[in-house]
């Protein structure tokens, strides 16, 4: 349990969880170097690491809980909020995913001009959007429960208010490219939904995935076992189980692709650090946005489960979400998370 909360204040305890299971080397196989900071007066990184914070105008179509606005429509199934703050942290993953692939949208070898692409869960649409200018002559789609696209975009790109869990409503062998990022807790049946991807791909089309572990580690040990956030990473891993909507499923994809029919399933390992402990400059420059999004990401991924699946009260959750915002401000804690992206093709003839 957190060692610096009052009884009252604790997280109620969760059935023990295995760890986070091992998947393929990251890019940057060796113990990542770690920084020495020349001011240690400070333990926290208090300045690069300010929340983002708005205020929503809208209030159609929402429900409101915990201080936070959630898409109406499907109650707890829709666990991630959809606000301004909520959008601002989209928009904020969309840039350090772009870190990561080297600038990229994607890592398939996309030879030719795509005629039509699918955005699954696209969000604010900011990577539909991009692909949109990327391939002018494409035809986009980003589909999405929550309708907070920008309404005024470009002429080959349209957004679609749906469920992409429903059975979908487009031609099969229609899309020459699917994307799909960050889904980890918003799919009940991974296989079910990789299957529904391949039939709707053209033969020779790509479909590529983006997902980050829900789960924390460090090379030298200063991530510890009794720490709130591998507390808060137990709990929000139980919770998903328990409403069948598991949040660690990265390490998955490639055999599911493979499952599904896909050839040619290719696999990157991206180590993500969790705020700018490392000495590398591209790490500490991840490091520095993703400390930013997580201390939003915490409330985002925990808030719903908790009370809504766990059982938590509001107050007891915030408190506890507060504890390890702080903890991944200390400058001691070396932790990062893998990520990943994988793509498969539908073979020619299939």
């Amino acid at each position: 349990m957190v060692s610096d909360t009052s009884s009252s204040e604790r997280a109620p305890s969760v059935p023990p969880t295995n760890a986070e299971p091992d998947t393929q080397t990251p890019v940057n196989a060796a113990p990542i170097a770690v920084d020495i900071f020349g001011d240690d007066t400070n333990s926290e990184f208090d300045d690069e690491l300010s929340d983002l914070t708005s205020l929503s105008e809208s209030v159609l179509e929402f429900e409101y809980e915990n201080g936070r606005r959630y898409c109406s429509t499907r109650s707890v199934s829709i666990r991630m909020p959809n606000d301004e703050e909520e959008q601002d942290r989209m928009d904020l993953t969309h840039h350090i995913w772009l870190m990561l692939l080297g600038g990229e949208l994607y890592n398939a070898p996309i030879t030719s001009s795509p005629q039509n692409i699918l955005d699954l869960g696209t969000g604010t649409g900011i990577w539909a959007m991009d692909i949109a200018e990327k391939f002018p002559s494409a035809h986009v789609i980003g589909n999405d429960i929550s309708p907070i696209q920008p309404i005024w975009v470009a002429p080959n790109i349209e957004f679609i208010m749906e469920d992409f869990e429903s059975e979908w409503q487009y031609e099969r062998n229609h899309f020459d490219f699917i994307h799909a990022r960050c889904l980890a807790g918003c799919v009940a049946d991974w296989p079910g939904f990789i299957h529904q991807i391949y039939d709707h791909l053209k033969p020779g089309g790509y479909f590529e995935s983006h997902e980050s572990a829900v789960w924390a580690r460090s090379d030298d040990g200063t991530l510890k076992s009794d720490s709130a956030l591998m507390e808060w990473q137990q709990a929000v891993n139980f919770a998903g189980e328990k409403s069948g909507r598991e949040l660690n499923i990265y390490h998955k994809l490639k055999d599911w692709m493979i499952a599904a029919g896909f050839e040619d399933v290719r696999l990157s390992v991206y180590a993500l650090p969790f705020s700018p402990w490392p000495r590398d400059p591209h790490l500490k420059a991840l490091g520095k946005y993703q400390a930013v999004q997580l201390q939003q990401a915490i409330d985002s991924y925990s808030l719903r489960l908790y009370t809504q699946v766990l059982g938590w009260s509001a107050d007891v959750a915030k408190i506890h979400n507060a504890v390890v915002k702080r903890e991944l401000r200390d400058k001691k804690l070396h932790a990062y998370v893998q990520t990943v992206a994988v793509y498969g093709r539908k073979p020619l003839h299939s």
